[in-house]
């Protein structure tokens, strides 16, 4: 397996990972390609024999640089658990702490257990407040789309 910075020409290729491996909400196709070639330095695809096999797309922040934020990572299902995810987590952390970053931040939805035990295998914490109508989760209930419960995932690195 090669872990490696992303390029231009990856973004239409991991889109259609994406929408394969769809057990998340995809998004449109522009976040792929305007994360890729924006932010090179913190984007990071898998590869098995040329063949995508997982990819974390994050960025550092302009606002506060101290702060390094994964927008998306996927493993190809029959993958997961087989360390893709790992490689990718500590590829970026490698190059967010590069760079200075204080912290890694990336959001999550509650049902999402997948992401969740994940995150938290990476040394990530929740961080919110508990709500009872969310299965009694740390999350922020409306932080981005109102009504809809998320998880601030935060590490010190």
């Amino acid at each position: 397996m090669l872990v490696r910075n992303a390029f231009p020409g990856d973004s239409l290729p991991v889109a259609s990972k994406s929408k394969e491996w769809a057990d998340l909400a995809t998004e449109d196709e522009s976040i792929y390609h305007t994360m890729i070639e924006h932010f090179r330095n913190t984007c990071f695809i898998a590869e098995d024999r040329g063949e995508i096999i997982g990819y974390l797309l994050g960025f550092r922040s302009r606002d506060d640089p101290d702060i390094a934020f994964i927008r998306l990572i996927q493993v190809a299902p029959r993958l997961r658990g087989n360390g893709v995810g790992r490689r990718l987590f500590n590829q970026y952390q490698t190059a967010v702490k590069s760079m200075g970053c204080k912290k890694i931040m990336a959001l999550g939805e509650p049902e999402n257990k997948c992401c969740a035990s994940f995150y938290v295998a990476m040394g990530l914490e929740a961080s919110g407040s508990k709500i009872p109508e969310a299965e009694d989760i740390v999350a922020a209930k409306g932080r981005d789309v109102p009504g809809k419960h998320v998880i601030a995932w935060i590490k010190e690195i």
